[in-house]
């Protein structure tokens, strides 16, 4: 059968005997922090065994995409190892059990698909009686062929940490003596590959708690998964899972993309290539991306070594990013969602590639150094892993991978111990000298609110509880109940005013410290004493600049709409990576594999501002439990870490998010919304700013001055303005080409003149040329006429003199140019001059930093001189 024969028999099998059949789910799995994959058929329902949520039917079929790297070091080595694969699945959730799982598989694979019975073995779980009775009595098979095997190979589960688990028993083909071990032994378990493990029949009756406790699952039913690939494989008679037509029409394009054929030597950089290029494909379609933490770190590692295999066969270039397309084309029938995605997950896997090709040579040169230098104990140390991890990008798993190659060992423990130091050091906690407190000053740290009294007032009565002096005129305060915002999640702290009876206070910053809420501030009226107040509970009308938070909100708004534009635009891979948020203006850094095209930018900020017109109502979900957030679909990478409850900013069913700052009340309030500009900060991330509100108002203004100036200053209109800025470039290229004829005019007559002029000397026909303020772009010119006329012999050299440094040319002609190359000349000339020197055979050039002292012509025949007896002219 071909891949679609099965696909096909697969479902209407099960959909026969009552299998609702459901379509895959997102490799990246729903509200389930203790998986980075989907790794199982089941996934998508372990929440049905449990019981945590109706059960909408009882039975189920499916093809499920899953992603394992946990055999990743076999892929493309091994006949049966994929880290991307399809699961074929049915499941039962409290309905049938062992006595019609069984009985349907050996039919499915017997009777639909025909395999050979006597091919196929199977094992049970060693304590479990009623499944070895139901293959030997109902099924028929020999003792011989049944195998009781222990919890390691037939106690299943669960998918993660948590959830459904139980014995299972495995049907396994045996492909032949020739895959074997040799050894009486072998058989099902067995570590060689003779006995491919095909469909595993999974008993969920256990439902496994973090502490490990195996609790009764409530809905006891069936889990089965059979991997598409490996039934293909001995269905269609194949030797391995990459001879199928699931890997047959990826691996003629990869031929073609790297013009070259698959053979024993490139066998497993080109199967580690197709199946990793379905694997970053899907998993990148479905929202992942390759970064340095989780689910990411899976991937480039994945990545990282398609392109190392690839290196080893003499490919140094990206040719992933090629393959991704074909893959979308030949899964297409079933995964059409990803058509529309291809562009943005060929520019992720791109850019990831030539990342790493940028440090992969010189990486690999030093983990051969590593090879020489610890070849007596052949384990390399955990801090040389760290170097490559953290210079060279070799993730561990790499440098595992290139050691067993060897047959080295690699110090897991060292690595992880350096891992912990760099985290360490990145915490950089900075202790200045206001940070410690007295006893009475911690008594008034727990007298403070933990509550933020500003989401609902900017004016409040409060009281004075703490207060430092910082210098003359500032002093740093604690309030029993405070409206000011303590910088956090990127938006700044609030500022305003503290007023007292007989004191005022200018606020300047709010910020966290010792977890309450401070803010400091210059004292511009009255008198103001250093100490706890709990007792006299000092009274004060705490007022935040309004005018100010009106426009930090407008900004913080914004970000939240901005955030969603980027993800429609650009794909919902896209994750915020750090933002900053002030009066009138965001910046907001991001997840891209490339700069924003100028219409992508447009559209992103046409999304937003369309938002702002809509005048959208924004909701305050505050304090509630995460659970809800999560119903709501609030926006949040569950896998972090967070309270049990939060704060949600829900706008419209446009955006919902996790956020703890202060909003507008509706979208229109925003106001104007202008992205001012688009830029990299680092590898894979990008940062837009925007100006809102008056801070982009001004911004509109000062565009139009320049405008206005434009207009004056060309005498035209504005909308005539680019056409004149277009005819005046225009005439300012063909005053340029006249130019450039004009001085070819005047350096073929100075041409002439050096070459009536001509030395010989040591043979040569010598040439030295000394100008004030020529271009070295004159000099090239005037070097192409000379080579042109003078055909042998010819040395020439050209320098040009300005008041700050020197240049030159060395120009040679074709005979000569082997005897002694242009570039060494220029080296030499450069080096005695104090400067640099290189180039070509005929031609190279070199300069100074000008001294008095210089004399180039006298040091341009002191080179030659050292050439008298090669030259032999």
């Amino acid at each position: 059968m071909n891949h679609r024969e099965i696909r096909q028999t697969f479902l209407d099998f099960y959909a026969e005997r009552g299998h609702k059949i459901i379509a895959s789910s997102s490799l990246i799995p729903k509200d389930d922090p203790t998986l980075l994959f989907t790794s199982a058929g089941m996934v998508q329902f372990k929440p049905y065994y449990a019981g945590t949520v109706p059960v909408p039917y009882r039975r189920a079929t499916s093809i499920q995409k899953c992603l394992r790297a946990t055999d990743l070091e076999e892929v493309g080595k091994s006949i049966k190892y994929c880290t991307f694969f399809e699961m074929l699945g049915n499941f039962s959730f409290g309905d049938y059990f062992k006595k019609e799982a069984i009985p349907w598989a050996w039919e499915y694979l017997t009777e639909v698909v025909k395999l050979p019975k006597e091919r196929l073995y199977v094992s049970v779980y060693e304590e479990d009686d009623e499944a070895y009775e139901i293959w030997h009595k109902d099924i028929g098979l020999e003792p011989q062929r049944i195998f009781r095997l222990g919890a390691d190979n037939n106690f299943w589960g669960p998918a993660g940490l948590v959830g459904a688990c139980g014995p299972c028993s495995e049907i396994y083909y045996d492909l032949g003596e020739e895959f074997g071990c040799g050894k009486v032994s072998c058989g099902p378990g067995c570590d060689c590959e003779r006995y491919l493990e095909l469909y595993n029949i999974v008993f969920p009756q256990y439902d496994k708690q973090l502490d490990g406790r195996l609790l009764p699952l409530k809905n006891r039913g069936i889990d089965t998964g059979m991997g598409l690939e490996r039934l293909a494989m001995v269905s269609q008679g194949k030797r391995s899972i990459f001879e199928t037509d699931l890997f047959a029409p990826l691996l003629r394009k990869l031929t073609k993309i790297l013009d070259r054929p698959l053979t024993l030597e490139t066998k497993v950089a080109f199967y580690s290539a197709v199946d990793h290029a379905r694997a970053l494909t899907f998993a990148i379609g479905d929202g992942a991306i390759p970064s340095n933490e989780g689910r990411g770190y899976v991937l480039r590692s994945i990545l990282r070594r398609a392109l190392l295999f690839a290196y080893k066969i003499g490919i140094n270039e990206p040719f992933l990013y090629r393959l991704s397309g074909e893959v979308i084309a030949e899964m297409r029938q079933w995964y059409p969602e990803y058509k529309e995605k291809q562009e943005t997950i060929a520019l992720i896997i791109k850019s990831e590639e030539e990342r790493f090709l940028k440090t992969l040579a010189s990486g690999l040169e030093r983990f051969n150094e590593l090879i020489d230098q610890f070849k007596n104990t052949k384990i390399i140390p955990g801090s040389e892993l760290f170097k490559l991890h953290d210079t060279f990008g070799f993730h561990i798993e790499l440098s595992q991978e290139l050691a067993k190659e060897v047959g080295y060992k690699v110090d897991i423990l060292g690595f992880e111990a350096e891992m912990l130091k760099q985290k360490e050091r990145s915490k950089k906690v900075v202790i200045d000298a206001n940070q410690a407190f007295t006893e009475d000053e911690e008594e008034a740290l727990a007298h403070a609110a933990l509550e933020f009294y500003g989401y609902d007032t900017t004016e409040l009565d409060t009281h004075l509880l703490l207060v430092r002096k910082l210098n003359d005129t500032e002093y740093e305060v604690l309030l029993e109940r405070t409206p000011f915002y303590a910088e956090a999640g990127g938006q700044v702290g609030d500022t305003g005013k503290i007023i007292g009876e007989n004191f005022e206070l200018e606020i300047s910053d709010s910020y966290y410290k010792a977890q309450r809420r401070f803010s400091k501030g210059k004292l511009i009226r009255g008198e103001l004493k250093e100490g706890v107040y709990i007792s006299e509970r000092i009274p004060v009308k705490a007022i935040v600049d309004l005018k100010r938070r009106r426009e930090i909100e407008r900004a913080h708004t914004a970000t939240h709409l901005l955030h969603q534009a980027l993800r429609i635009v650009l794909g919902e891979f896209t994750k915020q990576e750090g933002s900053l948020v002030e009066p009138g203006r965001l910046r907001f850094d991001f997840r891209a594999p490339s700069p924003l095209t100028k219409d992508q930018i447009s559209k992103i900020e046409t999304l937003v501002y369309e938002k702002v017109l809509e005048d959208i109502k924004v909701e305050h979900l505050r304090d509630i439990p995460i659970d809800e957030a999560k119903a709501l679909g609030a926006l949040a990478f569950f896998g972090e870490s967070y309270g049990e409850r939060v704060n949600v900013i829900k706008i419209g069913n446009f955006s919902c998010e996790l956020c703890g700052g202060t909003h507008l009340r509706k979208t229109g309030e925003v106001g104007l919304f202008r992205i001012i500009s688009e830029e990299g900060v680092s590898a894979g991330i990008r940062r837009i700013t925007a100006y809102v509100g008056m801070r982009a108002y001004e911004e509109v203004k000062k565009e139009q001055r320049l405008l206005d100036e434009l207009t004056m200053l060309l005498k035209v209109s504005e909308d005539k303005l680019i056409k004149r800025i277009g005819d005046l470039l225009v005439e300012k290229t063909e005053l340029e080409k006249r130019v450039i004829e004009l001085q070819r005019k005047i350096l073929k007559t100075e041409a002439q003149r050096l070459i009536s002029n001509i030395e010989k000397y040591l043979g040569l026909n010598f040439i030295f040329a000394h100008y004030e303020n020529y271009e070295v772009s004159e000099l090239r010119i005037l070097a192409d006429e000379l080579r042109s006329q003078i055909k042998e012999n010819l040395c020439a050299i050209l320098v040009t003199e300005t008041s700050e440094q020197v240049k030159f040319l060395v120009v040679l002609s074709d005979d000569i140019k082997t005897k002694m190359p242009a570039k060494d000349l220029a080296q030499n000339i450069g080096k005695i001059l104090g400067g640099f020197g290189g180039g070509r055979e005929h031609l190279a050039e070199g300069g100074a930093r000008k001294k008095e002292e210089l004399n180039v012509a006298n040091t341009v025949k002191a080179v030659l001189n050292q050439y008298q007896e090669k030259i032999q002219f």
